[in-house]
């Protein structure tokens, strides 16, 4: 099988959403997706675009199946696609280590998985972070999702939670605007 890994384009945005769509559905949260198609547009492709996007493209002949998920709704889906997996990636700092890249989001449509594509989306993002001088490469994985986490390992990832006890935090919705009201002018 072949492949290409690529930034994404305009023309893209339909078949990432999809596969965004997927990925929340595999997590069982697809209700939590607010993104929108226009959002993604906006920051992404916009004047001062807040993440970067890659892309994993095979050939038309070896499109995906027909197959839509049934949590799916068929309007939002079209049968076979090329685009087969993607890697949200953004630039931050940390105060300790300086410039590092987080990789928001990785997923492989599961038919295209174990073929080196999540490797090659990864990589890709290790060779942007290297040529913008980060010294890291951060992301977060489900504690539930092995494959996941046996391929971040294979690739020398450590998994900090355990490592160093540290725990993610992130305050939402309601609260976020309460805590804002809170700041002074």
């Amino acid at each position: 099988m072949s492949y290409v890994v690529r930034p994404w384009a305009l023309r893209d945005l339909k078949d990432v959403m999809q596969l965004i769509r997927e990925g929340a559905t595999f997590h069982k949260a697809l209700d939590q997706v607010k993104t929108t198609p226009e959002v993604l547009r906006e920051d992404g492709f916009g004047m001062d675009p807040k993440f970067g996007c890659l892309v994993a493209e095979v050939p038309p002949d070896q499109r995906s199946k027909d197959d839509v998920p049934l949590s799916l709704p068929s309007a939002l889906v079209s049968p076979g696609h090329t685009v087969v997996g993607y890697q949200f990636h953004y630039f931050s700092y940390c105060t300790w280590k300086g410039r590092i890249v987080f990789g928001e989001d990785l997923y492989v449509m599961p038919e295209f998985r174990g073929k080196g594509i999540g490797t090659s989306l990864l990589s890709q993002v290790a060779k942007l972070a290297l040529a913008h001088g980060c010294t890291q490469f951060r992301f977060v994985s489900a504690n539930w999702n092995q494959p996941a986490t046996a391929l971040y390992e294979k690739l020398g990832a450590v998994d900090v939670t355990a490592r160093d006890n540290w725990v993610v935090w992130h305050i939402e919705g309601r609260a976020v605007r309460e805590l804002a009201e809170r700041a002074t002018q």
